[in-house]
Parts: C-alpha cells; sequence; structure tokens
C-alpha cells in the first residue's frame, strides 16, 4: 500500500467529531490572538476545526486547508475557506511570505523528510508570522507500553520528536521555538478504552501523560 492508498484507507475511518483534534486546536489558539484579516494556513487540515473555531469567534480572516486525502477535502466544501488536495512533500503551492499563521498538527511524524517540510514554511510564512506545530510525546506512556509491546504502527508515524531534537530542527530550519505547551492527557476506563473511545481526557502538560505537544515557532531574525 503506498502513502497515498494508506491516508484515503484511513480517512474512511474518521468519525464526524474528534474531540482529541478538537482539544488540539482550542489549546493552540490560547498561544496566539488572531485578528480580521489574517492569512491562515491548516496543513493536515482534516476536520478543518480551526476554521470552524474562527468563525464561532466572529473572526473573518483569509482560510486555505491542505490535506492528502481526496476524501477529506470532498467533504469540506460545504465551509468557507479554500480547500486543496496536497502532497506536501511535493512542495506546498503557495508563493512566498504569504501566511500569517501556518498550523501543522500531528503531521511531521508522517513526513519522509520533516527538513524539506519546515524550510517550505519558512518560505511561505511572513517575517513576524507565527509557525503552530505539535508532535506526539514519545515518553508519553502510551507510546512507552506500546514500544515495551512491540506492537505495530498503525498511524503512519515514520518519525518521533522529543524536545530536544524538535529545538534542534527547528534550529537548523531557522525558527525558533518560543513556547511549548502540552495538549492532553487520555485515561482509559479499561485496557481496550483507547481504541473504542472509552476514556478520560484532560488538559496536561506532564512529560509521562501529556499524549503530544504544541510548540509556538517564529523565524529567525535573518542576521542571527
Amino acid at each position: 500500500m503506498n502513502k497515498k492508498e494508506f491516508y484515503e484507507k484511513r480517512a474512511e475511518s474518521y468519525t464526524k467529531f474528534d474531540k482529541q483534534g478538537f482539544t488540539r486546536y482550542s489549546r493552540a489558539l490560547k498561544l496566539v490572538n488572531i485578528q480580521n484579516g489574517a492569512k491562515i494556513l491548516d496543513v493536515g487540515c482534516k476536520h478543518a476545526f480551526l476554521c470552524d473555531f474562527l468563525a464561532k469567534k466572529g473572526i473573518d480572516c483569509d482560510y486555505n486547508g491542505l490535506d492528502i486525502s481526496e476524501k477529506v477535502i470532498e467533504n469540506l466544501k460545504h465551509k468557507k475557506g479554500s480547500f486543496q488536495v496536497c502532497d506536501v512533500m511535493k512542495g506546498l503551492p503557495f508563493e512566498d511570505n504569504k501566511f500569517d499563521y501556518i498550523f501543522c498538527f500531528e503531521l511531521i511524524e508522517h513526513v519522509e523528510n520533516p527538513t524539506f517540510l519546515l524550510n517550505q514554511f519558512k518560505r511561505i510564512l511572513k517575517d513576524n508570522g507565527v509557525l503552530l506545530l505539535s508532535a506526539p510525546n514519545p515518553y508519553n506512556w502510551i507510546y512507552l507500553l506500546v514500544e515495551l509491546l512491540k506492537s505495530p504502527d498503525t498511524e503512519g508515524h515514520i518519525h518521533s520528536f522529543t524536545r530536544q531534537n524538535m529545538g534542534r530542527v527547528a534550529d537548523f530550519c531557522g525558527f525558533n521555538i518560543e513556547k511549548r505547551l502540552g495538549t492532553y492527557a487520555i485515561l482509559p476506563y479499561t485496557l481496550h478504552g483507547i481504541r473504542t473511545g472509552n476514556y478520560l481526557m484532560f488538559p496536561s502538560s506532564s512529560a509521562f501523560l501529556a499524549t503530544s505537544y504544541i510548540y509556538k515557532l517564529g523565524k529567525c531574525p535573518v542576521n542571527a
């Protein structure tokens, strides 16, 4: 199964309401103050929760969503914004210095070349723009348990990012990490609770409990 087929197949299992995705966006919006007229790119937009959040806040912005799945993009046609099918490893279809904010959640661990993606973000982000990036926390108890049990990957993850190597790859690509925020913790009611959806979820930045982290990044000054 090639990459395109894998993600089209995964898109068939997406539920209408993804409370984990919803929580990531709600947490991330605590780190920025988006104003009317902002140009926004949402990479791996899935349900386009960000578009909904901004609309509910009454923010009139230029929203752009990308996803590798044709099924995902087809299901978003009723929403206000611009949506495109895009494999980010083939480059981002935008001109330089276009966006005020780029959101990229739970995607960098899926791509073959993370530095290529970050350099693309740097190209299309304005000099004073903000990149909000999230990635799974490899020290989370769930991932540690998966490793101990030698369970196969079912999510399409091909990279893992600690705080230290996220900082290093960001630096190599001309970004500063300005802030890091934990997303949420998951505690299952049962041993099968994670897959069945029977779990408690609450905000957490604990190294052991946080399922993922959101990184707020800014471009390094040219003379830095």
